[in-house]
């Protein structure tokens, strides 16, 4: 398969690599870096560190954490030596070394998967991990709706509506976990505002009036809700 290679609006073939854009490219990488990376953290990493190891990937994002800041530092340079024999280097805009923790904790925060993790307490001072939409990625999830808003000025409000439906509850799924009701809170309030300026803007006769975009809107649209616990532990029955 020759895959090509698109630079600017210029189409370059190459019979290196995989297909820009194509589904194989994904599965692939994935399965290139569970050998590259998943199986020595497993097999040869934990084994050589005496304090604990967590390791989390998804796609080629990946996050260790470990008991000790000075194995941590000893990994990150064993880390570059590990993905340089398979051709691959980090993204050193994107690497750092970050102390967090109940007992090394920083104000720093990090983000992973369209999530921020930050250090935070409870009301009765105890620690916990905060998690919330990152910024970034709400940004961008708020320009795209608006943009995909925009686009359905000509189309049914029946129709439109269905898919903000269906779409918010995606969103609450994915982002609904405990401690960032405000942020999924937030994106319905921008995607409420949002499609009643549509409405608007393709009702030739007059505004429509907010009580009735309301009863059109509280009909197909569920208000936002936590779908996941993370702050409750429920052992695996055995």
């Amino acid at each position: 398969m020759i895959a090509g290679v698109t630079e600017g609006t210029e189409r370059k073939e190459s019979e290196l690599g995989t297909p820009q854009g194509g589904l194989i490219s994904p599965v692939l990488a994935n399965v290139y870096l569970h050998y590259a990376l998943d199986l020595w953290v497993e097999k040869v990493l934990k084994a050589k560190l005496k304090g604990e190891v967590h390791y989390v990937r998804y796609a080629d994002d990946f996050i260790l954490m470990f008991q000790f800041e000075n194995e941590a530092k000893t990994v990150m340079e064993l880390l570059k030596d590990r993905l340089k024999k398979f051709g691959l280097e980090l993204a050193e805009d994107k690497t750092r070394i970050l102390p967090f923790g109940r007992f090394k904790g920083t104000k720093e925060d990090f983000d992973f998967l369209g999530f921020t993790f930050f250090n935070t307490h409870t009301l009765s001072g105890k620690y916990r991990v905060g998690v919330r939409t990152s910024k970034k990625k709400l940004k961008a999830k708020r320009a795209a709706a608006k943009e995909w808003l925009r686009s359905r000025l000509t189309k049914p409000i029946t129709d439109t509506m269905k898919i903000v439906r269906v779409s918010l509850l995606g969103h609450y799924n994915y982002y609904g976990v405990s401690g960032n009701f405000k942020m999924i809170q937030k994106f319905w309030e921008y995607v409420k505002y949002t499609s009643y300026r549509m409405l608007n803007r393709r009702d030739q006769k007059g505004k429509i009036r907010y009580e009735a975009f309301l009863r059109i809107w509280n009909y197909y649209i569920e208000k936002p809700h936590l779908t996941k616990d993370i702050w409750t532990f429920e052992p695996k029955p055995i």
